[in-house]
């Protein structure tokens, strides 16, 4: 028990500590939009968990490092939008192993042209994900939890997106066509005296393949600090079911490759925020509402990049009475 979880630990510090290059990406890189702090530890054995969601991200201005730029070239964008409406299925399968499945559909992904009334819009499934959850540790007196985990992706259209006899560009494509991987910890430390909860998860996510346009995905490398804070030793009426979530995360994507060469204008930097409120229904539903804004970015290049983004989430956890 000593060793493994010896062995845990320096799994964890590993994304804790990896090393961070100022490098960037551009706004509309396909892919699952991660769906917020509802779905991200371990289920209870027979627990059957469905998470709805929907998210909507907005671009308008284009920087070079980590400065604005006019970028006022004929090719240049006005502004890029997506609507994305995701589904996530978990079940606890033993005590400390929970599996958990991923997918979801772009309503749009939606780019607009500066100097000419023309607008590239791309829709449909994008990718689904795999992923096993084991907790490997969890000291219920110091309020201590450890958790790590690991699964695949694999993307639902192999060949690219054409649209009124147009292939779209590859950040409109609502899949990725690469398949890949993730790698994952989450540490937990709650305070039950203040109603307060610190939650830090590290993450990795791998593109392994190159798709049919020739564009493989860099990697990319996210670890997110979780503020919660539960209100209910306010104990009113109104603030009893509510907590209140702040979020600091770091994302930082490698430059991307095409036709193996790097794409030079790819990869990002990125500091986010996004407060979050949640509100609890007699203990069954879950909403959240997240508000999702860069505080820091830095772009190789000259890049759009992201302004905000919006995200609401439904969450219900159902006792599953099959037995295996």
């Amino acid at each position: 028990m000593k060793n493994k979880l010896i062995i845990s630990c320096l799994f964890f510090v590993l994304f804790l500590f990896i090393n961070f290059k100022a490098e960037a990406q551009c706004f509309a890189s396909p892919g699952n939009p991660v769906a917020g702090s509802a779905n991200v530890g371990v289920l209870q054995q027979r627990i059957f968990r469905l998470v709805l969601f929907h998210k909507f991200s907005y671009s308008d201005s284009y920087y070079s490092g980590s400065k604005f730029n006019e970028y006022n070239f004929p090719a240049a964008i006005k502004n890029a939008n997506y609507n994305y409406s995701g589904l996530s299925l978990a079940y606890g399968l033993k005590p400390k192993l929970s599996l958990e499945m991923d997918m979801g559909y772009f309503i749009n992904k939606t780019q607009n042209y500066k100097s000419i009334d023309y607008q590239l819009r791309g829709y449909g499934l994008s990718n689904v994900g795999l992923t096993a959850k084991y907790n490997i540790y969890k000291n219920p007196v110091k309020m201590l939890e450890l958790t790590i985990g690991g699964g695949i992706k694999a993307p639902f259209r192999l060949e690219p997106q054409v649209v009124d006899g147009v292939k779209l560009d590859v950040d409109v494509q609502p899949s990725t066509g690469n398949f890949g991987f993730n790698l994952q910890a989450l540490f937990v430390k709650e305070f039950e005296n203040i109603s307060m909860r610190f939650i830090f998860l590290s993450r990795y996510d791998n593109n392994f393949t190159v798709n049919r346009m020739g564009y493989k995905f860099g990697d990319a490398y996210s670890n997110s600090l979780f503020i919660s804070k539960h209100l209910a030793n306010k104990y009113t009426e109104l603030t009893k079911d509510i907590t209140i979530i702040c979020q600091f995360r770091h994302e930082y994507k490698k430059v991307n490759y095409l036709n193996e060469k790097i794409v030079k204008a790819s990869g990002s930097n990125i500091l986010y925020i996004a407060p979050q409120i949640n509100f609890n229904y007699h203990m069954v539903w879950n909403f959240s509402f997240i508000f999702e804004k860069p505080i820091y970015h830095y772009y190789n290049e000259t890049q759009l990049g992201n302004k905000y983004s919006f995200l609401f989430s439904i969450t219900r956890d159902i006792g599953y009475k099959i037995k295996f």
